[in-house]
């Protein structure tokens, strides 16, 4: 048991505040010792993968309590391997026809369309509905728009760009949410050389470097971009994934949800960012709103490989996914301290523990995920 004393003292919020009887339930194990998320059963409102590993996906589900796990439609790279937009979305969709109520998918657009089809802006709206009729539960914006997305003219194209605004009013007469992923960890926005802490990431992924202002706007810039999107439309359901791309600074995302109600956020490959705030810090944000994050990973099945949010890219193991997803839970559930994130590559520092309360965890990993991408309609339970 942890009292709450011992939890003000473990943190370095003492405005925290933390449920001892929650605590009891959060820090399940069963025979084997190892830590089970709480609730039994969760969504994974954020992975990836190609129709060859749809199999290999949902074995791995299984075997961490994921009841449902909604798919993006897009493998990140460079051409020719670059897998987004309609060529993914129908060949994903119909690998998952038999298990609509295991796995749902948001459509992607493939924003090279642009540049390359005078008709894009044009066609785009119409594109959402056809992969909405055929299946699609939300749409999903890559981080390319904004960032390296260009019309016939070479111009970057902004988040906030008014010839866009046909797809947000469609999605909003569609009743389907809208996704963004905005830029990246600010260290990819900054000099990349040995003291930039993802020098290692940037190493093996050297096209995520976006210092170069030359080439690419800031990162406030995207901010400023896509929370006016946000504002602009508030009938669209939206949900910023990757703690809105600013997992480093929680009062910035905590002010875009005090200012933005139809926002919601996802944890996908965030958690060692996350877990370098304070216990305290993270847990009075995920307890402040906790009817507006959703749990999710970004794992990701490849044909070739898997990758565990990011990293290598490898044939990984049922016990090393598994070990991935324990990692979670030791994050929300407990309130240890100093202990690997899931994706070292990201920053050579230990994370510490929040101990959620058993009612917020459920949310977390069940309540809004279902609410949010009305989950209902297709069985899940």
């Amino acid at each position: 048991m942890v009292s709450r004393r011992e939890f003000i003292k473990l943190t370095s919020m003492g405005a925290a505040v933390i449920s001892t009887a929650g605590m009891n339930q959060c820090m399940n194990t069963g025979s084997s010792g190892k830590l089970k998320p709480a609730g039994g059963r969760l969504i994974d409102a954020h992975i990836h993968a190609t129709p060859g590993k749809i199999e290999k996906a949902l074995r791995v589900m299984d075997d961490n309590l994921i009841r449902y796990a909604v798919l993006i439609a897009s493998i990140s790279g460079s051409d020719p391997d670059y897998y987004v937009g309609d060529r993914a979305f129908y060949e994903i969709n119909d690998a998952i026809k038999p298990y609509r109520n295991r796995l749902g998918l948001h459509y992607t657009y493939d924003w090279s369309l642009a540049e390359n089809d005078p008709e894009f802006f044009i066609k785009a709206p119409d594109m959402l509905e056809k992969a909405v009729d055929a299946g699609a539960i939300a749409l999903k914006n890559l981080k390319d728009l904004g960032l390296t997305a260009r019309d016939r003219e070479g111009k970057l194209i902004p988040i906030d760009d008014p010839r866009l605004f046909p797809i947000w009013e469609r999605a909003e007469k569609l009743g389907i949410p809208v996704a963004f992923h905005t830029g990246d960890p600010v260290a990819f926005f900054q000099p990349w050389n040995p003291e930039n802490e993802r020098w290692e990431e940037l190493e093996l992924h050297p096209e995520w470097s976006f210092a170069d202002r030359s080439k690419y706007p800031a990162l406030e810039t995207l901010f400023d971009q896509v929370n006016n999107v946000y504002r602009t439309f508030p009938g669209v359901k939206f949900v910023a994934v990757h703690v809105a791309g600013y997992s480093e600074n929680l009062k910035a995302v905590s002010s875009w949800l005090d200012q933005l109600p139809n926002l919601s956020i996802d944890t996908a490959a965030r958690i060692g960012e996350l877990g370098r705030h304070s216990s305290g810090e993270g847990h009075e944000f995920f307890t402040k709103y906790q009817d507006r994050i959703m749990f999710g990973t970004d794992l990701a099945f490849w044909n070739e490989c898997d990758v565990q949010g990011a990293g290598p890219c490898k044939d990984f193991t049922m016990e090393e996914n598994h070990h991935f997803y324990d990692i979670h839970w030791r994050y929300f559930q407990t309130l240890d301290k100093q202990f690997d994130h899931p994706t070292p590559i990201q920053g050579n520092w230990k994370i510490d523990g929040i101990g959620l309360d058993e009612s917020v965890l459920k949310k977390l990993y069940w309540d809004n995920a279902f609410r949010f991408y009305k989950l209902d309609r297709f069985g899940v339970a």
